[in-house]
């Protein structure tokens, strides 16, 4: 497909072309329906079809010929004998080069041959086009000058197919089972050359790794400096910097025809023909690029055209990144938001998120957070929206809220949270209240021994009802066994005695409190003399 979204393919002999207009492709992965003409007859079978890059011109190569024709009027232009047949790049459209045998290499310039052709020191088994003129053979890849037919770098690697970027700096290496990414430094050619150190496999410095992909790629297309492709495993992805995201799974190999940026799509066939696409929006990738580049002035410029539907997008790649503040700024997902302003600490943020969604898990992780940040009035407004009962007995206890431990005593009840409405009520001091939980919960042996223990004056009640309990439940024997104080007097001779004490408790501990702080005052007058 050319830039225009002109497709030609070949049935046969037979050339048919068709055009994907604006508004075609509506929804990603639908099938593309489109009108089809017939181009022509070509006079040989098709082994290869090769737009020239500036669309003007398509080559056809097999039988051990090739013949360029006019891309519209499908009117022939040149011909000859080719096993290879490759175009130089979009500076050079009308550049191409033929491999005619293993040891015959010819390079063409605007549809003229350039005498001598290129000296290449090995068998030939194939030809790469772009920026430089790929010739494949003995273990590797040698690129060299479509200008002068000097060796650039020799490269040990065997790649089925070579994708040069438009700026013409960035190269990928398809090989069988893994892709290399490089950048060409044509300053650092130039500059061996004049000061002559071309070595015998080249240049060294003419390329830098970049990063390399464990895929076997189907199929690729650069878009700026990212690599949209397809791979082995049926995916379309694309790789920015050394990162790869994906785009969408398929159930069969599909293969990239191109990229329309009046559309923001890609678009793909499988072997049949049958077209679809996907939205790519080329400022996410840009955006994503200058980021990489670490330049976030040119970035921040560029974010007002990104698409709202993108945005959450980019937060995700801004987070992986690093950049977690200006993830939080660009993020519209309240969920992606939450996170974030948790990992940032920003729990004003955070609670906000929470008030809006009102959710029990947020709630309950924001409490955690809080409390990790001694933001006490936080955590316990997180934890009475998620209640969590637990946090706030811990809460209440540790602060001493007696409030607090009140209305979490009632609220635990309610919820049937037996063990926290107890120790609410014992933290309070509330005996009676603990009794009668433990009575509720027909726990009548602990209620008993709680009682005569903290309040002896409830427990006669409490024995009566756990003998009628027992009565009621066949277990006459273990009931008559129950002492019950003030009617069984020779069980219980101190009880007059407790009762005494229940009575004088409160009295006695405010004796000894009031003791206590004469004491402490007697201190400090004693140290103020001193000094």
């Amino acid at each position: 497909m050319d830039g225009s979204g002109k497709i030609i393919w070949a049935r046969h002999n037979e050339v048919v072309s068709a055009v994907i207009k604006a508004g075609d492709a509506t929804k990603d992965n639908e099938p593309i329906t489109f009108s089809t003409k017939e181009l022509g007859n070509a006079e040989i079978y098709p082994q290869a079809l090769l737009h020239s890059p500036n669309g003007r011109f398509a080559a056809i190569c097999g039988d051990g010929e090739y013949i360029i024709y006019t891309a519209l009027a499908w009117r022939n232009k040149a011909f000859g004998s080719a096993l290879d047949f490759v175009w130089a790049s979009k500076e050079n459209s009308n550049d191409f080069a033929i491999r005619e045998s293993p040891t015959s290499i010819k390079v063409f310039k605007n549809f003229q041959e350039k005498k001598g052709g290129l000296d290449v020191p090995f068998a030939a088994d194939g030809l790469t086009g772009g920026v430089l003129l790929g010739v494949k053979g003995q273990g590797g890849i040698s690129f060299f000058d479509w200008q002068t037919g000097g060796l650039v770098r020799r490269i040990e690697v065997e790649p089925k197919q070579v994708y040069w970027s438009e700026s013409g700096e960035l190269v990928a290496l398809a090989c069988e089972d893994s892709c290399y990414v490089l950048r060409f430094s044509r300053e650092n050619y130039n500059e061996a050359v004049q000061s002559g150190k071309v070595e015998e496999d080249g240049v060294e410095e003419a390329f830098d790794v970049i990063t390399d992909i464990s895929e076997s790629i189907r199929s690729a297309e650069w878009l700026g400096d990212v690599l949209i492709y397809t791979n082995g495993t049926n995916r379309l992805n694309y790789l920015v910097g050394d990162q790869t995201y994906t785009v969408s799974h398929f159930d069969k190999p599909m293969y990239i025809l191109g990229y329309l940026q009046r559309d923001s799509r890609v678009y793909l066939t499988d072997k049949d023909l049958s077209v679809t696409s996907f939205a790519l929006s080329l400022p996410v990738l840009e955006y994503q690029t200058l980021v990489l580049r670490q330049d976030m002035e040119t970035a921040a410029e560029l974010l007002p055209s990104i698409p709202q539907d993108q945005l959450n997008k980019i937060a995700r790649f801004l987070e992986g990144q690093g950049h977690k503040e200006l993830a939080l700024e660009v993020a519209t997902d309240p969920e992606h938001k939450f996170d974030l302003a948790l990992a940032l600490n920003q729990l004003d943020v955070a609670v906000e998120l929470a008030r809006q969604s009102d959710s029990d898990h947020k709630w309950k992780t924001l409490g955690d957070a809080g409390l990790a940040a001694w933001d006490i009035p936080l955590a316990t407004e997180c934890f009475v929206n998620s209640k969590d009962l637990g946090s706030l007995l811990l809460v209440y206890s540790s602060t001493s809220d007696r409030e607090g431990l009140a209305k979490l005593a009632e609220q635990a009840s309610a919820a049937g949270a037996h063990n926290i409405a107890f120790s609410s009520k014992w933290l309070l001091g509330d005996v009676p209240g603990c009794v009668e939980i433990l009575t509720k919960t027909n726990r009548h042996a602990e209620a008993v021994l709680f009682a005569q223990t903290y309040k002896p004056s409830l427990a006669p009640a409490i024995v009566a009802e756990w003998k009628d309990r027992l009565e009621k439940n066949k277990k006459g024997r273990v009931a008559k066994s129950l002492g019950v104080p003030v009617e069984d007097e020779e069980l219980f001779p101190e009880w007059d005695e407790w009762l005494r004490l229940e009575k004088e408790g409160p009295v006695i501990a405010e004796e000894e409190a009031a003791e206590e702080e004469a004491e402490e005052e007697d201190d400090e007058e004693e140290s103020a003399d001193e000094e």
